[in-house]
């Protein structure tokens, strides 16, 4: 079938044993008594792979989520809403209280319409806070 003279017979028989020795090499002992000395290392827990200890002035949640920034980003979430002619919103701690101002002429059923589509929208958007939504305007109640 296949000639092989002598070195490149041993040179094949000499990698096949190195190729099924080389999956076993990679299973080092990890832990135990057996530990070697090299220390497992690990990043800090800050969601950016320990970036924050290498960079001292990127910003992190302390300078972005604030009660300023989380009222304007609050009242632009919803100001595109069908009916909604503006909003308020105050902050209690973790609870938002909202107040949608509805334009005029809408009726009981569509008020209660746009209280539940802004709530859902800020709920989603602002899982860190109990919303409150209440409206006021756009007709009698």
């Amino acid at each position: 079938m296949f000639k092989f003279n002598g070195i490149r017979l041993k040179t094949l028989l000499a990698a096949l044993l190195l190729a099924a020795s080389l999956p076993l090499a990679g299973c080092g002992v990890s832990g135990g008594s057996n530990s070697s000395s090299i220390k497992q290392q690990s990043y800090a827990d800050d969601g950016l792979l320990g970036r924050t200890s290498s960079y001292p002035n990127m910003p992190g949640r302390h300078m972005t989520n604030n009660y300023d920034n989380d009222y304007k980003m609050m009242s632009v979430a919803i100001q595109n809403l069908n009916g909604v002619a503006g909003s308020h919103v105050t902050f209690n701690g973790a609870n938002a209280y909202v107040t949608v101002n509805l334009k005029p002429g809408l009726d009981a059923q569509q008020r209660q319409t746009v209280e539940s589509q802004a709530a859902t929208v800020l709920r989603f958007n602002f899982p860190r806070y109990n919303i409150h939504v209440e409206t006021a305007g756009g007709g009698g109640r």
